[in-house]
C-alpha cells in the first residue's frame, strides 16, 4: 500500500525558474548550455551559494548579477493547483515528503516565501546529501530517513530519467507534466493500492 508521495519541486510545485530565465534571456543559450547546466548541478550539489551562482553565471552569459537575480525571481510561479490537491491528499492521510535537486538556500527561500513549508512532512534537497538526482543514492537515502520501503512510495517528478531512477529501486513513479494529468494518473494509482 502506497503511504508516501515524494514530489520533486522545480518542475513541479515551481517551474523551473534558473533554466526558464536561462532560455528566455540568454540569446546564445543552446552555446552556454553545457555551462549553465554545469553551473546548476553545482549548485544543486551546494558548491555554489546562490550569489556566486549568479556571479558565475553573470560571466558565463555577459549579463549584470542584478538582471540575473530580478531575472530569475520573475520565474516563480507556483501551481497552486497542485497545492491544493496535495492538501487534500494530506488529508486523507498521504505523507507528503519534497525530493529536489536544488540548494538549501534557494529551494526552502523559495518554500518558505510561497507559504508551502506545511505541506511536506520533510523536505529532503541534493545539497544537503551531496548527490543529485538520478543518481541511485539519492532515492535510497530518502526511503532511509523516511524508514519506509521503495513499495509505499510514490515518486512524482518533471524528468523521466529521474522517474527512471526510481523506478529502477521499485518506488512507483509518475512523470510529471501537468495538474490535470498529475491527478488523473494518481487517482489510478491510488486506486492500485485498495
Amino acid at each position: 500500500m502506497y503511504k508516501v508521495i515524494i514530489f520533486d519541486f522545480f518542475g513541479v510545485f515551481c517551474a523551473p525558474i534558473a533554466t526558464n530565465w536561462f532560455k528566455k534571456t540568454v540569446p546564445d543559450y543552446q552555446v552556454k548550455s553545457a555551462g549553465f547546466q554545469a553551473l546548476c548541478k553545482r549548485s544543486d550539489l551546494g558548491e555554489l551559494s546562490r550569489s556566486n551562482f549568479n556571479n558565475e553565471t553573470s560571466k558565463l552569459t555577459g549579463i549584470p548579477v542584478s538582471e540575473i537575480a530580478k531575472g530569475i525571481e520573475a520565474e516563480m510561479v507556483i501551481d497552486t493547483a497542485l497545492v491544493g490537491y496535495t492538501e487534500k491528499l494530506k488529508k486523507s492521510g498521504f505523507r507528503v515528503v519534497c525530493l529536489s535537486n536544488g540548494s538549501h538556500e534557494w529551494t526552502l527561500q523559495v518554500i518558505n516565501e510561497h507559504g508551502l513549508r506545511h505541506l511536506f512532512e520533510e523536505v529532503i534537497l541534493s545539497s544537503d546529501l551531496d548527490i543529485v538526482k538520478p543518481d541511485a543514492e539519492i532515492y535510497v537515502q530518502a526511503l532511509r530517513k523516511l524508514n519506509i520501503q521503495p513499495s509505499q512510495a510514490v515518486f512524482v517528478d518533471d524528468r523521466k530519467i529521474n522517474t527512471d531512477a526510481a523506478e529502477a529501486l521499485g518506488i512507483r513513479s509518475l512523470i510529471f507534466m501537468d495538474t490535470a494529468t498529475f491527478i488523473k494518473d494518481f487517482e489510478k494509482v491510488k486506486k492500485e493500492t485498495v
